[in-house]
């Protein structure tokens, strides 16, 4: 449920003034021994504004979540309307032909794309009772479809609800219900966090996360490659990173896991969910493995 603002957060939102550029903003956050308090509290915001606005300029900021919200919207409204509202299409075209031309057959070519994704997220950190919950599962249905509808080059590929569910959590965590009580001063705090946006605010900076991830899910086919090695983007990259990066990281659990056969993307996929949920987006696979190599351990022996 949205928590109600206090004032720890209101201290944490001061603090963001003593940053006056993005990069001291950055180092702050990598530094684990940062002693500013808004480290600890506003981890959505970071997420926004790194990846959304840019800029600590926050005059420029109630404009781009306004823009995005409403995009959001409108492709929610135009791609979930056959979900929600089957009994509205109105077509000529017997609804169980097969025709491209036919909206019965994109209808279940939605609702097929829709059941795959939902496999996923029903074992989606099943230890944790938040992502049981309906609600919760029908947002990130509803945000990894409209996302699939958008890309259809690559689709909905399995391990993209891993990447979706850290910031749905952290954005739902951190949002502000609207009839908490409020100071003059709060509109800009209750903009930022308002938790009627929970939704749209995860979509938005799940998107802009896959503009660099997406290549990640392309198969190597889907590239055009000529070699004879097709396997994925991200096969590649979790071999790299089990085979290269982590034995000078931790030799030791690199022996261990290469002893009871764990797959370089199990492992991968693993880290990259832990150090999410502890600290958010790695910036880089040295930083995310030594940050989360020890919670790896516990889960894994």
């Amino acid at each position: 449920m949205p928590i109600q603002i206090r004032l720890s957060k209101r201290k944490c939102w001061s603090e963001l003034t003593k940053f006056i550029s993005l990069s001291d903003l950055k180092n702050a956050v990598k530094d684990s021994q940062s002693d500013h308090a808004s480290i600890q509290g506003l981890r959505s915001v970071f997420w926004k504004i790194f990846l959304l606005f840019q800029t600590l300029d926050r005059t420029t900021w109630p404009k781009r979540l306004q823009d995005s919200r409403a995009a959001y919207t409108s492709l929610r409204a135009h791609f979930l309307r056959s979900i929600e509202h089957p009994d509205e299409l109105e077509s000529a075209i017997d609804p169980l032909t097969e025709s491209e031309e036919s909206p019965w057959a994109a209808l279940r070519q939605d609702e097929a794309l829709r059941a795959e994704i939902l496999q996923d997220v029903d074992r989606c950190m099943p230890e944790n009772l938040y992502f049981r919950q309906p609600t919760t599962q029908n947002m990130l249905l509803d945000i990894l479809f409209i996302f699939s509808k958008l890309n259809p080059d690559v689709s909905y590929r399995q391990g993209m609800h891993e990447l979706l569910a850290p910031v749905l959590w952290v954005i739902e965590r951190d949002a502000i219900a609207q009839d908490a009580p409020r100071r003059g001063q709060d509109h800009e705090i209750f903009t930022l966090f308002d938790s009627r946006y929970i939704e749209h605010d995860t979509f938005t900076l799940f998107g802009l996360m896959m503009q660099s991830a997406k290549t990640f899910y392309e198969t190597g086919s889907s590239q055009g490659k000529s070699s004879a090695n097709t396997e994925a983007p991200m096969v590649l990259l979790c071999k790299r990173v089990f085979e290269d990066y982590l034995p000078r990281v931790d030799p030791d659990l690199a022996s261990h896991l290469h002893e009871i056969s764990i797959l370089p993307q199990v492992f991968l996929m693993h880290v990259f969910s832990t150090r999410m949920k502890l600290f958010g987006p790695p910036a880089d696979p040295i930083q995310a493995l030594g940050a989360a190599s020890f919670w790896t351990r516990i889960s894994l022996r």
